[in-house]
């Protein structure tokens, strides 16, 4: 399995390399469109980070339970900033330690 590390390394790399900018992520896996990523939604955004199918549904719930700061078990898009802000930061504290 997958540890979280690399579950969250998969992720920055899905929302930095497959789309211009956080909102248009966003914008992507909102598929109702009503604001929020919903934790289906962000079970498909886990998939499409190349997620191991059977656990996708489960770090979808975690990062909801961790993340979502007004407790309404989906996210708004402040809450998904924030979050991939965090993802990303991250990756540049590792990409400094590699080189």
């Amino acid at each position: 399995m997958a540890s979280k590390k690399e579950i969250l390394q998969k992720i920055r790399i899905l929302i930095t390399q497959k789309f211009n900018s956080p909102e248009e992520a966003f914008d992507f896996f909102d598929k109702n469109k009503d604001g929020y990523l919903t934790g289906k939604e962000l079970k498909k955004l886990v998939k499409n980070a190349k997620v191991n199918s059977l656990i996708s549904g489960l770090v979808a719930s975690k990062m909801i339970e961790g993340l979502d700061a007004d407790k309404n078990k989906k996210f708004d898009w402040a809450e998904f900033k924030k979050a991939v802000d965090s993802l990303i930061k991250e990756g540049l504290k590792e990409e400094k330690k590699l080189s």
